[in-house]
């Protein structure tokens, strides 16, 4: 509809919108430091599954998971943690519910959980380069 050689946007819009990017980057520590409990939380909750004393605790604890990581996936990139999205996407994958997350995917969930806190503790930005790609790669994230 619009050629974008012919298309500007107003000084003023322009401007808001740099400074709504700028606020959303420098959000990316505060994201980090809060995040990096919540996975720490997670974490725990998986602990839990895997010595729940039935099905319906285990189920419990995972779906606790599930909330957290859907959480991370759809945060991450918003303040600049590509990679915690990418890892989060896939425990989202392997603690969905629908997905009849089981005891024999815990090692593959604890694999995750442990990255994502690895990445928001050493506040790996972006997609992490090099170990950001050795992560995926470690955790069948294509």
């Amino acid at each position: 509809m619009f050629d974008e050689d012919d298309f500007e946007l107003p000084d003023d819009l322009a401007a808001m919108a740099d400074a709504a990017g700028a606020a959303l980057a420098g959000m990316g520590e505060e994201f980090a430091a809060g995040a990096q409990i919540d996975a720490k939380t997670l974490q725990e909750h998986l602990i839990k599954a895997s010595n729940a004393a039935s099905d319906e605790d285990f189920q419990r604890s995972v779906s606790l998971a599930f909330g957290i990581a859907h959480d991370l996936k759809g945060q991450g990139s918003t303040f600049g943690y590509e990679l915690v999205t990418q890892i989060a996407g896939q425990l989202c994958t392997l603690t969905r519910p629908q997905n009849n997350p089981s005891l024999e995917k815990m090692p593959a969930m604890s694999a995750c959980a442990q990255a994502l806190y690895d990445v928001l503790a050493g506040r790996i930005e972006g997609d992490g380069d090099a170990i950001g790609a050795q992560m995926r790669a470690d955790l069948g994230i294509s």
